[in-house]
């Protein structure tokens, strides 16, 4: 992870992340046995440009944030391997250059203990 908060921009690449596949967004609710285990095989994703900011505080719920919205490039391939009841399964997303971003952001916050007094 690099962040380049005053620039406005931050880079997220990781490989081979071990996740679980749970088939449906709703079984990633529930306690859906068994757990596949696949992988995040590659993940990138890129935040550029300063399209608004936001500098917020909150001293009754003690919470204080410096944000900024921008837009978001995200490329990802995950796989599941196959096994004895399986046949596998890899997902290839479109490179990033092809993202259409409606709404990102990063930025830093502090809150609880970490709240500015």
């Amino acid at each position: 992870m690099n962040v380049q908060l005053g620039a406005g921009s931050a880079l997220l690449d990781a490989k081979n992340i071990p996740i679980h596949d749970v088939f449906t967004v709703a079984n990633s609710f529930g306690h859906v046995f068994p757990l596949v285990p696949s992988m995040i095989d590659s993940l990138r994703i890129e935040w550029s440009g300063i399209t608004n900011t936001i500098d917020f505080s909150d001293p009754v719920d003690r919470f204080a944030g410096f944000f900024l919205e921008n837009s978001a490039t995200i490329e990802v391939t995950a796989t599941t391997p196959p096994s004895d009841t399986l046949h596998g399964f890899q997902f290839v997303s479109d490179p990033g250059s092809t993202s259409n971003s409606h709404f990102a952001q990063i930025g830093h916050d502090s809150n609880g203990a970490f709240f500015p007094e």
